[in-house]
């Protein structure tokens, strides 16, 4: 496990370096050396969108910026938005510096997905939202959460969660031909496409 949604083991161009980083170095560098001594293939760990450990400045920072998801009751939580086009943008720069900084087998994606069906019904996923069905919703985010848009909208959070891991994937392989992707999937298919 090599990095967060807001904070990284190495040395990131994107995310604030983490304490570990400060006070042992970089961990992927490492990590790889010691793997490739001993014919191991190294596969980097990613905990995406979740901001649990990042640096409260960085979180304020994205907050500031409406980066952050909010439940449809309209309470903030500290993940990333996946519908953000930054947000987009920092998931995928992050997972390619990986694999075009370091000799690694493959990247990992945990957390791929959303806390749960309660989110996120932020203002930006609400203008993203209905620029792609082409008209205003009128009850939000009721009609997202639980009236006749709840499908549309559920399908609206898949594809921003298959938009970065394909683009991932097919970004990783122009590096690396070689480059293995994998994820930590839920249970309980298919009621997961619509919980998380």
């Amino acid at each position: 496990n090599m990095w967060w949604g807001g904070v990284a083991h190495y040395d990131s161009e994107y995310l604030p370096h983490s304490s570990t980083f400060q006070e042992r170095g970089d961990q992927i560098a490492q990590c790889v050396a010691a793997g490739k001594e001993h014919g191991i293939e190294v596969h980097h760990w990613k905990v995406n969108w979740n901001l649990g450990a990042a640096p409260k400045e960085f979180v304020d920072k994205l907050r500031a910026e409406g980066r952050l998801q909010m439940s449809h009751t309209g309470q903030e939580l500290a993940w990333l938005c996946p519908s953000h086009p930054d947000n987009y943008r920092l998931e995928l720069d992050t997972m390619l510096e990986v694999v075009r900084k370091y000799d690694v087998d493959g990247v990992h994606f945990d957390y791929i997905r959303y806390p749960d069906g309660d989110h996120c019904y932020c203002d930006g996923c609400r203008q993203r939202f209905e620029a792609q069905i082409g008209r205003k919703v009128e009850d939000w985010p009721q009609e997202c959460y639980s009236g006749d848009l709840r499908e549309q909208y559920r399908q609206f959070r898949r594809d921003n969660i298959t938009r970065l891991v394909r683009a991932t994937a097919e970004e990783a392989r122009k590096i690396k031909l070689h480059a293995k992707i994998s994820a930590a999937v839920f249970l309980s298919y298919p009621g997961c496409r619509d919980d998380i």
